[in-house]
């Protein structure tokens, strides 16, 4: 599995008038990882996710894609490139059903144009059919294959952030943001989940960078964490070193990062 940083940011920040939401962030994600970006809340994570992702332009700084400067791309060319998310705030078509919103995702990857669909001819058929195959495959590998039928608002928070994940997914991916996908799940859904990301990388040679609140769930899961505070990055290594580091024990005053001890590492 190659290292090498498909991901780099170097520099990155943003303001908001006044405001320094991001402050010179560097973040290396290397090919093949588990990486977390973790910290408390109003660290400015899901800022950086949204200037990664293409939501939000970068004040200033660089964010390379293989290499490749993206910063200020829009979010469909971002996405065409290989990087996918999901987000804090679910944002699913719900009166969809659940296979009709993974085929949402596959809108960007068409290659017939609007002629051969108006018209269903046979390039459009095919691909349609293939779309469709590779939806339910997607709902099987997240485990929502009995739902495919379902309408998506009317699901299980849990299960409608699978049908997320999914969703992504369709998009064909090489890097995957997930933001707070652990976020309303119940234990066990929650270690199923970890369970499902480490298949993403072991089983599709995906990326995955999340950010995440459930700090025993980083901790079991990720290779490579880095922590934010206020805008600015605290700490940066394996979650061992990570969760003793005293800035970032201190940023978290006690909300449960010490209580980890011992039971840090990756399964």
């Amino acid at each position: 599995m190659s290292q090498g940083a498909l991901l780099e940011v170097r520099g990155l920040s943003k303001q908001f008038g006044g405001l320094s939401a991001v402050e010179d962030l560097h973040l290396k994600v290397a090919e093949g990882r588990l990486a977390g970006l973790i910290g408390p809340n109003g660290a400015g994570k899901t800022t950086v996710f949204n200037m990664l992702s293409g939501s939000l332009r970068p004040s200033s700084g660089s964010v390379l894609w293989r290499g490749r400067q993206v910063a200020g791309f829009k979010a469909s060319r971002i996405n065409r490139l290989g990087i996918a998310r999901t987000f804090q705030n679910i944002r699913l078509f719900g009166e969809l059903s659940v296979l009709e919103n993974v085929l949402v995702g596959f809108h960007g990857r068409l290659r017939a144009n609007f002629l051969s669909a108006i018209l269903r001819l046979p390039g459009y058929v095919a691909e349609e059919r293939g779309m469709q195959r590779r939806a339910a495959e997607l709902l099987e590998l997240v485990g929502l294959s009995g739902l495919a039928a379902e309408t998506a608002g009317n699901m299980a928070y849990g299960q409608q952030r699978l049908l997320e994940i999914a969703r992504a997914l369709a998009t064909a991916p090489d890097l995957l943001l997930l933001d707070e996908p652990a976020a309303g799940m119940n234990p066990q859904e929650t270690a199923a989940l970890a369970d499902l990301v480490r298949r993403l990388r072991d089983e599709l040679g995906l990326t995955v960078l999340l950010i995440e609140h459930d700090m025993q769930f980083v901790m079991n899961l990720c290779e490579d964490l880095t922590v934010l505070d206020h805008g600015r990055v605290i700490a940066r290594g394996d979650p061992q070193s990570v969760q003793h580091d005293p800035a970032v024990m201190e940023a978290y005053l006690g909300t449960g990062l010490e209580s980890l001890e011992g039971e840090g590492g990756h399964a």
